[in-house]
């Protein structure tokens, strides 16, 4: 007997696990000056590396003593003056979302997707120098500076100020935020080739240091294109997915059933060559039709 084809609407436990997902990206700022940056997994504190992984197929291992600092969902870019003086020194310096800043040392970062806990929160825990150990879910952590910062990275200069980036649009239920300074995000869905997938988009995101360079999920205001990006044919700012590893494929602001290439995890981001200087977000909410296995 045939199955009839069911509606879903994402459950809001797949929602969850994908806004907890981009909020796990993370950049690293290593003593060079180059930056890593994808989604968090582990630090293997027995052999002193950290573990970020790019897509499904690219992890990267870099060790400890390479780092300058881990940033939590973002570029690792402007870091503020103070910050990077009380990194200075051989202390570890732990700054939370709260705006508390703790010198110490890092004890561990334990939990979390990619981890050998996996059911349990990511929580990062430190021994500050005046207190005893303090825990802290990674989500609440801003900033850590792995300590003796190099001289020859500068902290972000005073003036001008930046410019606000767009406003982005409330998250409703089902709904998985996409960074435009962010690569790939894991939206945590698991879809197979005979599913079929709405995508209903919202927000504006600013592609470059230009306050007028802006795209809304159909692409660039300006229609321009990105020769370098995943997608070089489709407009620049442009909302685009990817199963897996894959070709990207186009989303846009269309909201038609899509047909999937593929089996395999479902990722989003925003179609640009250089994404380090991009601010805003889309907030993309999902339906999901389920097709005969």
């Amino acid at each position: 007997m045939n199955r009839r084809l069911t509606t879903w609407t994402a459950a809001l436990a797949l929602a969850v696990a994908g806004v907890a997902s981009a909020q796990e990206q993370a950049t690293v700022l290593k003593r060079d000056g180059s930056r890593v940056s994808g989604r968090f997994e582990a630090w293997n504190r027995n052999t002193n590396v950290l573990y970020l992984r790019l897509s499904l197929a690219d992890q990267r291992i870099i060790p400890l003593g390479e780092s300058a600092v881990l940033e939590v969902a973002g570029n690792a870019d402007n870091l503020p003056a103070n910050e990077i003086e009380a990194a200075r020194g051989g202390d570890h310096v732990l700054v939370l979302r709260s705006g508390e800043v703790l010198r110490g040392r890092l004890l561990n970062i334990e939990g979390g997707e990619g981890s050998d806990k996996e059911d349990e929160p990511r929580v990062l825990s430190f021994k500050p120098n005046d207190a005893g150990e303090r825990r802290a879910r990674f989500s609440e952590v801003r900033r850590l500076y792995f300590g003796n910062f190099p001289s020859s990275l500068s902290a972000a200069p005073s003036a001008p100020a930046p410019q606000p980036g767009p406003a982005e649009p409330a998250m409703p239920p089902g709904s998985v935020r996409v960074p435009a300074n962010v690569r790939w995000v894991d939206t945590g869905f698991t879809l197979r080739r005979t599913d079929r997938v709405q995508f209903t988009s919202q927000g504006q995101v600013q592609l470059s240091g230009d306050a007028e360079d802006k795209a809304g999920p159909a692409g660039s205001l300006r229609g321009r294109y990105a020769a370098n990006s995943p997608a070089p044919s489709l407009l620049a700012g442009a909302l685009i997915g990817r199963i897996g590893n894959g070709a990207p494929f186009a989303i846009g602001d269309q909201t038609a059933y899509l047909p999937l290439p593929a089996d395999g995890q479902l990722f989003l981001a925003v179609n640009d060559d250089e994404v380090g200087d991009n601010q805003g977000a889309f907030v993309v909410t999902l339906r999901v039709q389920r097709g005969r296995r």
